[in-house]
């Protein structure tokens, strides 16, 4: 599969795979309403304000998944020493079980990541297994809101590299 940096090209792309994966990952997880409000035109604004900020990594899998990683949102955990954070990775169900989501994650993370952290939805059984697979440790439970959804947020920490 080609994985290789995204480009203001990509971005239909980019919002067509999050949107499919939002409905295949999060149905049932997130109440509908929340999951139809993150539409694509949202997705679109979304991705073409990513790659004109340059400010990620994103890569892309073209019609199978994206990863993008970046500076840390939160300067709390910045400041204890997770500098690099994972804001997604995802997969079309299709595209699961082949190792591309390790490609994806291995191709966005760069040389030298240090220090990382990644957001899973609890319930995102999946995505836990698979972290966890790569050295990742559950360190914290948040409550979090997506629109009037109340949901919890898993923070893994990986203290070294991922095992890629």
């Amino acid at each position: 599969m080609d994985i290789r940096p995204a480009l203001p090209d990509d971005v239909p792309d980019l919002a067509e795979l999050h949107v499919t994966c939002w409905h295949e990952t999060y149905t049932g997880l997130v109440p509908a309403e929340e999951i139809a409000r993150h539409d694509r035109a949202l997705r679109l604004r979304q991705w073409d304000r990513q790659i004109a900020e340059g400010t990620c990594r994103i890569m892309i899998a073209p019609g199978a998944g994206f990863a993008q990683i970046g500076p840390q949102r939160e300067a709390a955990l910045a400041a204890r020493g997770f500098e690099t954070e994972l804001y997604a990775l995802y997969l079309t169900r299709a595209a699961q079980g082949r190792g591309l989501g390790r490609a994806l994650f291995a191709a966005a993370l760069g040389p030298a990541p240090g220090r990382l952290l990644a957001m899973v939805l609890e319930g995102n059984d999946r995505a836990c297994r698979f972290y966890e697979a790569t050295g990742a440790r559950l360190a914290e439970r948040r409550p979090e809101r997506i629109g009037q959804a109340e949901i919890t947020d898993l923070l893994y920490l990986w203290d070294t590299a991922p095992a890629l």
